[in-house]
């Protein structure tokens, strides 16, 4: 009976340390800076054989590539569609252009890129996470910001084109909060969960909306206003 007793023990002591032990993995927070984002990306050069042609060769490259992909999809081909594909075949070929081997370096560049810019760091997919940058409203509450894009630097998305989605946060936070100032472009330092999601919110401009992509959603538990007058 002690025996049975003390096995008892040993195992609520065991179960105990695991699951505060668990308890305390998972409040674990990784502070990581913009550079973390996308650091996975392994950057392979490849030849653009594109810049040696002319602009009358791309027009012709179009043509061809808009008549496979009208046959890819199965719509009907009118006459004159194929002709005019058939010509600039006709053309790219007499010119020495191989356009399969084209098209398949254009596919080589397009995963590159969307590899890049879109791709997102697997060991930050549901990592808690705490990291600094510039807070763009989205939505508000009142005065309240409930939903906002987190930016690497002040005019991303409004004065300059916006970053890669793997550049830029879609936070949201669970309880609204009012920043020091409805500016643009506070500084903040953010906690939360961040999870891998391609997402596409639309910001609201003076001169209308547009959509930014993001890669990274982040659910905002903790943030912080940080104020740069003093620096």
């Amino acid at each position: 009976m002690k025996k049975l007793v003390a096995l008892f023990s040993l195992t609520s002591i065991l179960l105990v340390s695991a699951f505060w032990s668990a308890s305390s993995y998972a409040k674990v927070v990784k502070k990581i800076s913009w550079e973390t984002l996308n650091e996975h990306v392994q950057t392979v050069e490849i030849a653009n054989p594109f810049e040696s042609m002319n602009i009358d060769q791309i027009r012709r490259l179009q043509q061809v590539a808009i008549i496979n992909d009208i046959v890819a999809s199965g719509q009907p081909l009118d006459a004159e569609s194929e002709k005019l594909g058939a010509q600039a075949r006709k053309e790219l070929e007499a010119d020495g252009i191989n356009i399969e081997e084209l098209f398949k370096v254009r596919e080589q560049i397009i995963s590159q890129r969307k590899q890049e810019f879109q791709s997102t760091n697997p060991l930050l997919d549901n990592a808690s996470i705490e990291m600094s940058g510039f807070l763009l409203p989205l939505e508000f509450e009142g005065k309240k910001v409930k939903e906002f894009l987190l930016v690497p630097y002040v005019g991303a998305c409004i004065h300059e084109p916006p970053p890669a989605a793997n550049q830029i946060v879609y936070a949201k936070l669970a309880t609204p909060v009012a920043p020091p100032s409805l500016n643009m472009f506070t500084a903040v330092t953010v906690k939360g969960v961040m999870t891998s999601k391609l997402d596409a919110p639309e910001l609201n401009l003076v001169d209308g909306a547009k959509e930014i992509p993001t890669s990274y959603t982040l659910n905002v538990d903790g943030i912080e206003f940080i104020d740069t007058t003093e620096h």
